[in-house]
């Protein structure tokens, strides 16, 4: 017991619950250590905290005034007893919202949580351009959701989920890709009506519909063979099911950047999902 008083004398930083910054415990904070960090590591930290202490449950710290996310508490033992838990911590960048397509798509306000981000690697634009755009991993705390194909918003920028796994630290980690702007776009879609004595289409009624537009190489998956090919500077764009009826091959949607044809479509949960070429 001398020993666990010893291990915890100088638990004296406060560190707040960062979602509720009227609860707060005792830690002793780390002095970083230049010897052992690089770019990327330059965040973390670590903290130690009594055995009967525990961390807050959506796993955030605020310590002077930076949020930091917190591993599971690993315990140091003496003589099978428990003397501190030490917590390793990564720094956030910010507040992120967490959302499903058709959850941003409908104007839900989605989950927050703090996200830092880290970059992982450049991904090699072989098909439309000679860009290198860039891959993240987004980390969070391990209690947070975040399921493959869903999203992330941080900082003004927008992150498509490719997997998440919890790390055996106890922090989520997504895989993401950061998407090119603008992703969310607010348009015209009118359907359309055949006349078969002219021959020709005409449009009904337009309707003001939010859409999500990503390149096709984000989002794209073969289900036959009949399945129509992909081409350089195609989109995949996502659009509610209430919004608009079933696009066909053929209609029209103009983008901010020009009219666009769709080539197919498909329905995927409660959004369609749209391949489209350069009209």
């Amino acid at each position: 017991m001398r020993l666990q008083r010893a291990a915890n004398r100088y638990n004296r930083q406060d560190a707040f619950d960062s979602y509720n910054l009227a609860a707060s415990i005792k830690c002793q904070f780390e002095p970083m250590s230049f010897a052992k960090i690089d770019g990327v590591a330059v965040r973390k930290r670590q903290i130690s905290i009594a055995p009967d202490v525990s961390i807050p449950a959506r796993g955030c710290l605020t310590i002077g005034g930076e949020v930091y996310i917190c591993s599971h508490p690993a315990p140091d033992f003496w003589e099978n007893t428990v003397i501190r838990q030490t917590v390793i911590l990564q720094g956030a960048d910010g507040l992120g919202k967490l959302i499903s397509i058709a959850g941003e798509l409908s104007n839900q306000a989605g989950v927050s949580a703090y996200v830092a981000a880290v970059f992982a690697k450049y991904l090699p634009d072989q098909v439309d351009s000679s860009k290198y755009p860039p891959q993240y991993q987004l980390f969070m705390a391990g209690n947070e959701d975040a399921p493959a194909n869903s999203m992330i918003q941080l900082n003004g920028d927008w992150f498509l989920i490719k997997e998440s796994y919890l790390s055996t630290s106890g922090m989520r980690i997504a895989l993401s890709n950061l998407l090119e702007s603008p992703t969310f776009e607010t348009v015209l879609f009118g359907d359309k009506v055949y006349d078969p004595i002219t021959d020709t289409y005409s449009t009904a009624s337009s309707t003001a519909v939010k859409m999500m537009r990503v390149k096709w190489s984000e989002h794209y998956e073969y289900l036959t063979v009949n399945t129509a090919k992909y081409e350089t500077g195609d989109l995949q764009l996502f659009v509610l099911q209430s919004a608009i009826s079933e696009p066909v091959s053929g209609d029209t949607i103009t983008l901010s950047d020009g009219l666009w044809k769709v080539i197919s479509s498909r329905l995927e949960g409660t959004t369609w999902s749209i391949h489209v070429r350069r009209s």
